[in-house]
């Protein structure tokens, strides 16, 4: 083996000894002995990559590690609310009885047989299994059944 192996073995295990000392000193925050551990195996990599004249794929690591570093200090910033959450849902509203007329087409007055009727008639032209949207449907249900509780009672 030639010396520059050897050292290279020796410096990896010091690394990670190094890593693994880190790794148990945990901080309040808790964040820090892991960013340093990571920015040890980033440049280790690197110096291994240089080492075996690479140093196209090193230069390649090292940006990825300023990515991959700049990402986690985002994440960190943003804090967990906004990481990874779907958008808030809109707040839920209560059709109107006029919204209701008007999404089935129908006028004041009418009858719960009425409701039905415009209400097959809409579902089994905009469901969603037949080109309709999910939406839409809701939206005739919601409509049908807000004006058959107020028909009954």
């Amino acid at each position: 083996m030639s010396l520059a192996l050897i050292s290279l073995l020796i410096a990896f295990a010091a690394a990670g000894w190094l890593l693994f000392r880190i790794a148990g000193n945990r901080e309040a925050g808790g964040e820090r002995p892991m960013t340093v551990m990571k920015l040890v195996v980033w440049l280790a990599l690197s110096a291994a990559l240089l080492a075996a004249k690479l140093w196209p794929l090193a230069f390649m690591v090292l940006i990825a590690a300023g990515g991959v570093t700049a990402i986690e200090a985002w994440r960190a910033r943003a804090g967990p609310s906004d990481v990874g959450d779907a958008p808030p849902s809109p707040p839920v509203r209560r059709m109107s009885e006029e919204e209701a007329l008007s999404v089935l087409g129908l006028k004041h007055g009418v009858g719960p047989e009425d409701v039905r009727v415009a209400h097959r008639r809409l579902i089994s032209q905009l469901h969603p299994d037949k080109g309709g949207t999910d939406y839409l449907a809701a939206k005739i249900n919601e409509a049908r059944d807000y004006l058959l509780q107020k028909i009954d009672g």
